[in-house]
């Protein structure tokens, strides 16, 4: 059962969690929490060691607390292009390291209520991660992702969102049959 997936288009699931790097996620907050993180995306093998990426992770609650009192929530949505160099492609355990560029956007409902939008923003990103191959076509995957971005504008504020931030995933890679494209 090699673990090739030259010429193979595959689609993941993922589900995780989301650390902001900064406590003050969006301008003003004193701590940001952890966040559920959830996406999926496809993948397909360029060559026996090269895949191309696309991955959506949306992280739908992120509470922010200034001097413990929670004042609102923020999400996101982190949509990233990348390659990975994936090692020892022959065997069932396959790790691999990735980077790639990231376009970030959400928004932050202050606990009144009142909701704004954030500009996109662009960024990177470097990963790494490990598929175990259970058959040819179904891989259990594991990963560690830095998202490292600038500031973006939160719309009709003068606040600012910083959403460079650490994600952990699990989940499931489904590859359709070789030579579908080829």
């Amino acid at each position: 059962m090699a673990a090739d997936i030259d010429g193979r288009l595959g689609i993941t699931g993922k589900v995780g969690f989301a650390v902001p790097l900064q406590d003050d996620f969006i301008t003003g907050a004193t701590d940001s929490k952890t966040g559920l993180a959830a996406g999926g995306g496809l993948i397909y093998g360029l060559s026996k060691n090269l895949a191309a990426e696309l991955d959506i992770t949306q992280v739908p609650t992120i509470d922010l607390e200034v001097n413990g009192l929670k004042v609102g929530e923020a999400a996101f949505t982190d949509v990233s292009l990348g390659l990975q160099y994936r090692f020892n492609p022959d065997n069932r355990l396959v790790p691999y390291l990735g980077a790639g560029v990231d376009f970030i956007t959400g928004d932050f409902q202050y606990q009144s209520g009142q909701k704004f939008d954030f500009e996109w923003t662009t960024g990177g990103h470097i990963n790494a991660g490990v598929d175990y191959f259970v058959t040819k076509g179904v891989a259990l995957t594991a990963e560690v992702k830095g998202v490292f971005a600038p500031k973006g504008d939160v719309k009709g504020t003068a606040s600012e969102y910083d959403p460079t931030s650490f994600l952990g995933a699990v989940g499931v890679r489904l590859f359709l049959p070789e030579n579908m494209f080829r």
